[in-house]
């Protein structure tokens, strides 16, 4: 052993010079940190250290901190998630279980969101306390990685957790105060730490396949590790893991009533007053007809009046005369209902057809990664590593077709988009959106044969939507290097290390329409609206060219620090350590959609504009003081100034307390304060547009002139889309947080603990974009489209065609991102565990999360009068929607893990809650708890304008986990996910109506009863 050591060292000894001299900063190797608990604990939970550890007396690094320990109870709160736990648990996944974890809350981006090609497709994150997924730092082995490319909602940077390899994680630690002086103040709302194997001797396999209840929604799952060398023995080990998983989509058409459809008309209130039939051409249950459309591959026609406006043009009518309906089902209207929708056709036939067939509930996931370490030990007191990681994550989602009319493109609002056939059709024709002057007429052209009306010399508008779904396609690859040196000199401990890493995002986008195109070979002639297979490849690829767009961003990162004991006490004593960091980070994200407001029609529809580029360096320097005494009182002072190439410059300081009076009991408290400076998008982002869905309800009695000038009818009453467009702002300030935590560790016996911590976060000057829309909306409809309040521009939406002379609906809010006074939450986290042998080899193993959200408080300024508002309560509503496609702020959210270990059989129940929520949306104007309030701002109504609801139902699933060791080598597991087949609770109001229950906290539900058998092999 001591010649191969020798050797050892003379191979690496002049690279361990080099990376001496590189590597100038970073924190202490969250590897080293103690070993994994069998069960998902407070890492502070036992008031004494862990018998294990106190037998061997070795020194160990938590995460938060640099300086090495004897326990892993420090004054900060830690929850600790096991790689057995998981297995245990059933989560094969970082991603799941952090999602899982009781202190994430509002905005946190799960497979849900994946599904409809939003702004962070394909990814994955963790808001923890609610504050969104850009406060809550995720790193890997205590060392940052870059960025998403794509930001969430536009806005917000995060690291997606699905480039994380799952094959080699020893445990996942997550430090619950914020603004860590270790890893970054701009850790806000805390740490996610993921921290890989040191050491993998053998040959490892894994194998999983899965499938729902119901017969869909597929996974298979593979991973292979080997392994060579003993640190202890040999010096050094090398290992290799690659891992695969596919997961097939899931479909809403492939669910029970009502998450199968947005004919929502069979749900009905006391009165016996029912909710609207929301498929295209749908009826609801009080005879109202839902508009009139065109479901996909049929077209409708009528002649227009007035060329240049089709309003008012009259009935239309099918251009094909055979079977107009196609795959769709015909409904005859009454007279009555013939009356009331003023453009169907004279025989009253309209084709109805249900959109939520092409809804994705969960998108198509295919992921592999190659992951490899080799650790070596130089002498008896240094260690070198080096770390390769490559992940790729593909993402498939779909969508309905798009409409070929009222085209609205993004990110600007230039009124109505009615798709009209010109009278005469030529090769060089130019379309325009009123279908004349296209540069084709009688010399050079020939009378239309789409249009029936072109004899008479009249244009036609043409209601018609494709017949092929629009596709979004994620691929995510991850690149990521790392290099560290540790040990001991001259009685300091050392580490140093260097990261360097590029996440790549390829996005690419079909079906999505471009209005000029559509304009073109309307004048051209070259479309066949009666015969859709008549078109051939190239004129599809023409109105609809694939859309690729490339980003990447960028991080390198070189630490080092050094830590030492310095003096003796009574009971204890100090430590010190300091260390220095230097980084860069960019990002080159490029608009998907570029163009302007000069010629909007040649951008893509529904396709938005986000896109930043930027970049910074960002040096750093941190220092850690710990004190015991009495073997019963812990002391740590610590903190971190930053100096970023962008100005900012930022001191953070944190303190930390630990008191044992008894062995039984410790009380623990930390105060913080952070610093997160703009993020590239929400300093140099291009214009941002989310839409949000708004009136209905009680609009027409708020604002009854408005209403009353269009006749009272469906276009003014019903509700209707909004968009915000967020632009970045390179004056905002940067947020600066204060946090506190204080808390109780109890453990009566050895191996039973209980836990109790209050925590606290205010952040001062809150990024926020459009956000508090009300005064907006009051202004606009009471002022007669004037807005005049400072900083936002309000652009009209399509005009009603049966009073186009009438103010239409709002369109789009423009506004610069800015910094709000303040946010602040917070909450109480409990905690119970327990590891106790009961009787012969039967051990039971227990840990109950809950986290309970108190306060979660945006106070805005007055944008007239520049004075704080009241602030706006989230917590228990629907709120905020802006930052969470309304996804809500529980209350209560909570885990219970119970394993009983009977010799080589394990098995494991899991129960998961969320509390249901108030369906306020305070972000856009309702009252908090106010039923009334709520349906004034949108909230869903029975036909009479009574609410479905005021309050959702509780979310909650049961997991069931059964291991088998066969024998040394071979093990069997089978899990059984939501065991219970618990349904969604029905939701009309989260997520925009989207889907009829909560993605963000019902995804398990709404999978059903899940079944998936594995199989692990170890030699």
């Amino acid at each position: 052993m001591i010649n191969r050591t020798r050797t050892i060292t003379r191979l690496l000894r002049d690279s361990t010079a080099l990376c001496g001299a590189m590597l100038i900063a970073a924190p202490a190797l969250a590897q080293e940190a103690a070993p994994a608990a069998s069960s998902a604990r407070d890492a502070a939970a036992p008031a004494a250290a862990p018998a294990a550890q106190e037998a061997t007396g070795d020194q160990i690094v938590v995460t938060g901190s640099l300086i090495r320990r004897t326990d892993t109870e420090t004054p900060s709160p830690v929850t600790v998630l096991s790689a057995e736990t998981l297995e245990q648990r059933g989560l094969n996944t970082v991603t799941e279980a952090v999602q899982r974890l009781s202190a994430g809350n509002a905005g946190t981006i799960t497979q849900g969101w994946n599904a409809g090609g939003n702004f962070a497709a394909g990814a994955s994150a963790i808001s923890l306390r609610g504050l969104t997924v850009q406060s809550t730092l995720t790193i890997f082995d205590g060392l940052r990685m870059a960025p998403y490319p794509l930001a969430d909602d536009g806005q917000r940077n995060f690291v997606d957790m699905n480039t994380i390899p799952n094959a080699i994680i020893e445990r996942i630690d997550v430090l619950k105060d914020g603004a860590s002086s270790t890893y970054g103040a701009d850790a806000v709302a805390g740490v996610i730490n993921v921290i890989t194997k040191k050491e993998i001797k053998g040959l490892h396999a894994n194998v999983s396949a899965g499938i729902s209840q119901r017969g869909d929604a597929g996974e298979r799952r593979a991973d292979l590790t080997w392994g060579y060398g003993d640190l202890n023995d040999q010096g050094f080990n090398f290992y290799v893991s690659g891992e695969y998983m596919k997961q097939d989509p899931l479909w809403a058409r492939d669910r029970d009533y009502p998450f199968n459809t947005l004919d929502w008309s069979r749900i009905c209130g006391a009165s016996g007053s029912c909710l609207p039939n929301h498929t295209w051409n749908g009826i609801s249950a009080n005879g109202t007809v839902f508009g009139l459309y065109a479901p996909p591959g049929v077209a409708m026609i009528r002649p227009v009046a007035t060329p240049g406006n089709p309003s008012g043009s009259g009935r239309f009518s099918y251009m094909a005369t055979s079977n107009p309906c196609g795959r769709w089902t015909p409904y005859q209207l009454s007279a009555a209902q013939i009356a009331q929708a003023t453009t169907a056709p004279t025989s009253g036939i309209v084709c109805q057809g249900n959109q939520a067939e092409y809804l994705m509930l969960l998108p198509d996931v295919e992921r592999f990664g190659v992951s490899s370490r080799f650790t070596a030990n130089i002498g008896d007191s240094h260690q070198f590593y080096a770390q390769a990681n490559y992940y790729k994550t593909s993402t498939a989602a779909t969508s309905s077709p798009h409409a070929f009319n009222g085209t609205l493109p993004d990110p600007t609002s230039v009124g109505t988009y009615s798709v009209i056939m010109p009278v005469y059709v030529c090769a060089s024709g130019r379309g325009t959106p009123n279908g004349v002057n296209t540069g084709c007429d009688a010399t050079n052209g020939t009378l239309n044969p789409q249009n029936p009306y072109a004899a008479a010399g009249q244009t036609a508008q043409v209601l018609f939507r494709s017949d092929r779904i629009r596709e979004d396609e994620a691929i995510s690859r991850t690149l990521r290097g790392t290099i560290g040196l540790s040990g001991q000199v001259a009685g300091f401990d050392y580490s140093a290390s260097f990261v360097a890493a590029n996440s790549k995002l390829t996005r690419i986008q079909r079906g999505y329409v471009k209005p000029q195109r559509i304009m073109d070979v309307l004048a051209r002639g070259t479309f066949n609206f009666t015969n859709l297979a008549a078109n051939p490849q190239s004129v599809w690829d023409y109105i609809a060219p694939e859309n690729a767009t490339v980003s990447n961003s960028d991080l390198w990162q070189a630490t080092a620090n050094l830590s030492r004991h310095v003096i003796d006490l009574p009971g204890g004593g100090v430590d010190a350590a300091g260390g220095l960091s230097y980084r860069y980070e960019s990002i080159i994200s490029p608009s998907a959609n570029p163009g302007s407001d000069i010629s909007p029609w040649d951008r893509y529809y529904n396709v938005n504009a986000v896109g930043t580029s930027g970049s910074r360096k960002v040096f750093s320097a941190f220092g850690e003081v710990q004190a015991t005494a009495l073997d019963m009182l812990e002391l740590n002072l610590s903190g971190r100034y930053d100096s970023y190439s962008s100005g900012q410059k930022n001191f953070s300081p944190k303190v930390g307390a630990k008191f044992t009076p008894i062995r039984a009991l410790a009380v623990r408290g930390t105060w913080s304060k952070g610093f997160r400076i703009p993020s590239f998008n929400e300093a140099y982002g291009t214009p941002t547009t989310g839409f949000v869905t708004r009136g209905g309800g009680t609009f027409c009695q708020t604002y009854a002139a408005f209403c009353a000038a269009h006749g009272n009818n469906v276009y003014a009453s019903q509700a209707f889309s909004m968009g915000l467009t967020n632009v970045g702002n390179p004056d905002l300030r940067p947020e600066k947080s204060e946090s506190i935590t204080a808390g109780l560790i109890f453990e009566p016996i050895r191996g039973l603990s209980f836990t109790l911590d209050f925590w606290r976060i205010r952040v001062k000057d809150q990024i926020v974009g459009v956000n508090n829309t009300a005064p907006v909306l009051d202004a606009y409809y009471r002022n007669n489209g004037v807005v005049n309040i400072p900083g936002v521009t309000v652009r009209p939406g399509p005009v009603d065609p049966a009073n186009p002379n009438a103010l239409p609906h709002i369109g789009t809010i423009r506004a610069l991102y800015a910094n709000a006074n303040r946010q602040v939450v917070q909450g109480i986290d409990a905690g119970f565990n327990a590891n106790l042998k009961l009787a012969g080899d039967i051990r039971w193993i227990s840990s109950l999360e809950v986290s309970y959200l108190d306060k979660n408080h945006l106070t805005l300024i007055d944008s007239i009068t520049g004075e704080a508002q009241p602030p706006q309560r989230y917590e228990d509503t629907l709120s905020p929607c802006n930052n969470t496609s309304c996804s809500g702020s529980p209350r209560w959210r909570a885990s219970w893990q119970n394993t009983l270990k009977l010799g080589d059989t394990s098995v494991t129940a899991t129960a998961y809650y969320t509390a249901g929520y108030h369906v306020s949306q305070v972000d856009f104007g309702a009252t908090p708890f106010d039923c009334a309030s709520a349906v004034d701002n949108g909230a869903a109504t029975y036909d009479d304008g009574t609410p479905v609801q005021c309050r959702s139902k509780d979310i909650w699933n049961v997991d069931l986990t059964i291991q088998h060791r066969i024998n040394d080598n071979f093990a069997l597991s089978l899990n059984v996910l939501n065991l219970l087949d618990t349904k969604p609770p029905f939701d009309p109001n989260a997520a925009y109506s989207t889907f009829g229950y909560n993605p963000a906290w019902a995804g398990p539900n709404i999978m059903g009863r899940y079944f998936r058998v594995g199989a692990k092999i170890d030699f």
